[in-house]
């Protein structure tokens, strides 16, 4: 019955018929609600948090507030599965090499005027002063996931961020100036030829982007990626 109860909230906070941040009923209004007791109530908001769906607050005006998961939270499970496997970072960056060519090629048939504008004006950014690092990074990430969603297939836009960020989050240092330059020159590349709608030169540009990458993270953090992905909470 606690699954249930669960189910049916996570169907409005999925639907939108529940507002991320929005305080759902207290105890009491569900147990009415759903007509379930108190511990029937508290077990689907425990299943709920755990799926990131809902954070509880405690304490006077505290209570179950709707959330979203995030990526982090999908990579953090990934990792579990990887670990099971044995598999390592380098595992993950071959997959990448396969399959962020393809999502190039989508994303040049499909990035919308606003997307490729966005993109834009991250390597804009980034390329102001690619010292900053930090800029470096967010820009970088914006890049990325805006290139994800212009590819319009949802399934493809979360499996890749999600790999994205595990070969991120294994970075032990910042990357070299020059690595970084390279980066932006190379995804300038990309983004030209996802503005042409030209699903080869967008496909070849990213293929040798994510081998370059690859060449770099097999030289200089080879002991790194070759390390079994770890899993913690």
């Amino acid at each position: 019955m606690s699954e249930r109860v669960a189910n049916v909230i996570a169907d409005q906070i999925l639907g939108g018929g529940i507002d991320e941040g929005q305080r759902l009923p207290t105890e009491k209004e569900m147990m009415a609600e759903y007509g379930v007791a108190r511990t029937t109530v508290r077990e689907a908001l425990r299943l709920l948090e755990s799926r990131d769906l809902i954070t509880i607050k405690p304490g006077v005006g505290g209570g179950p507030t709707a959330a979203r998961p995030r990526y982090d939270s999908l990579g953090n499970t990934f990792k579990l599965f990887l670990q099971l496997e044995g598999a390592t970072i380098s595992d993950v960056i071959d997959v990448r090499l396969t399959l962020e060519p393809l999502v190039a090629r989508q994303a040049a048939e499909n990035a919308s005027p606003s997307q490729l504008d966005e993109m834009q004006q991250a390597l804009d950014s980034m390329r102001t002063d690619p010292r900053d690092y930090e800029n470096f990074q967010e820009q970088n990430a914006l890049f990325q996931t805006t290139l994800y969603k212009a590819a319009g297939n949802a399934a493809f836009r979360i499996v890749m961020e999600t790999l994205w960020l595990l070969v991120r989050d294994a970075e032990p240092t910042e990357h070299p100036l020059a690595t970084r330059r390279a980066a932006i020159d190379a995804q300038q590349i990309i983004l030209d030829a996802l503005a042409l709608g030209d699903a080869d030169a967008a496909g070849r540009a990213m293929s040798t982007f994510v081998t370059d990458s690859a060449r770099y993270y097999r030289r200089w953090l080879s002991r790194v990626i070759a390390q079994p992905v770890h899993w913690q909470l």
